[in-house]
C-alpha cells in the first residue's frame, strides 16, 4: 500500500512521511559516500603515478557522477523505499499550476541574480567572492572529459540535486519551519555543494528560486527543467569559451 503525502490544515503545505531523523541519516550516508570517494581517488592517484591527464579527468568526473548518484539514492532510500510512498511524494507528478514558462522565468531570474551579484562584487573590489568554477578549464578541451561533463551537468545534476534538495530535504523542513526558512536552510546546503565561498550567496538565492518553482507548480519537474536549462546554457557557453562555469 502506497502512502501519499497529506495536506496540512493550511491546505497548501503538503506533509511528507519522512522526518528530520531521515534527513540526518540521508545526509550522513551521503557524507560517508563523499569520504569514500575521496579515499578511493587518493588511493588510485597514489598507486598510478603515470596515468594520463584524460584518465585522471575521467576518474574525477566519474567520482562526481557517483556523488550525484549518492544524493539521488539517499533521497530515494529514506523516502520512497522506507515509507513506500511512491515517487509522487518526492514531487514527480504533473504540475497543478503554471507550465514550461515557470522554468524559463526561474532561469532568467537566476542569471539576473548572478549578474547583479557579480556586479556588486566587482564594484566592491571583492575578487575573492567571485563564484569559483565547478570544472577546471582543461576539462572542456578534453575529448574524454567533455561527454562526462555534459552528462554530469545536464542530466545527473538536475535530477539528483533537485530530488535531494527540493524533493526530499525542502518539504520535510517546510512542514516544520514554513516555506521561507525551509527554502533558506535547504538552499544554503545546496549552495555549499558548489564548494566555493563565492557561490554561497548567489546559489542560495538561485536555489530558493528553484524551491519557489516547485511550490508554485506543485511539481518537481518544473525545478528540474529550470536546472536543466540553466546548466545547459552554462555548459554551451563554457564550451564556446573553452572554460569551466
Amino acid at each position: 500500500m502506497l502512502v501519499q503525502p497529506k495536506q496540512s490544515s493550511e491546505g497548501a503545505r503538503p506533509q511528507v512521511p519522512w522526518q528530520l531523523r531521515d534527513l540526518g541519516l540521508a545526509g550522513a550516508w551521503t557524507l560517508a559516500a563523499c569520504v569514500l570517494i575521496v579515499i578511493v581517488l587518493g588511493i588510485v592517484f597514489a598507486a598510478v603515478q603515470d596515468v594520463s591527464d584524460d584518465a585522471r579527468m575521467a576518474v574525477v568526473l566519474g567520482s562526481s557522477l557517483a556523488l550525484e548518484v549518492a544524493l539521488l539514492g539517499s533521497a530515494a532510500w529514506f523516502s520512497v523505499r522506507r515509507y513506500s510512498c511512491g515517487w509522487r511524494a518526492l514531487g514527480f507528478r504533473r504540475a497543478v499550476r503554471g507550465g514550461w514558462w515557470v522554468s524559463v522565468v526561474v532561469v532568467l531570474a537566476a542569471y539576473f541574480t548572478l549578474g547583479v551579484y557579480l556586479l556588486i562584487v566587482e564594484l566592491a573590489g571583492l575578487g575573492k567572492m567571485v563564484p569559483g568554477s565547478t570544472m577546471p578549464e582543461d576539462f572542456f578541451d578534453s575529448a574524454v572529459a567533455l561527454p562526462l561533463v555534459a552528462a554530469l551537468a545536464i542530466v545527473a545534476a538536475p535530477i539528483a540535486e533537485e530530488t535531494f534538495f527540493r524533493g526530499f530535504l525542502f518539504p520535510a523542513l517546510r512542514g516544520r519551519w514554513g516555506t521561507f526558512w525551509a527554502a533558506l536552510a535547504s538552499e544554503l546546503m545546496f549552495a555549499a555543494l558548489q564548494f566555493s565561498l563565492g557561490s554561497l550567496i548567489p546559489f542560495t538565492v538561485i536555489g530558493m528560486l528553484l524551491a519557489w518553482a516547485y511550490v508554485y507548480s506543485g511539481s518537481l519537474w518544473t525545478a528540474i527543467g529550470a536546472h536543466f536549462i540553466f546548466n545547459s546554457v552554462s555548459f554551451i557557453v563554457s564550451v564556446a569559451l573553452g572554460g569551466g562555469s
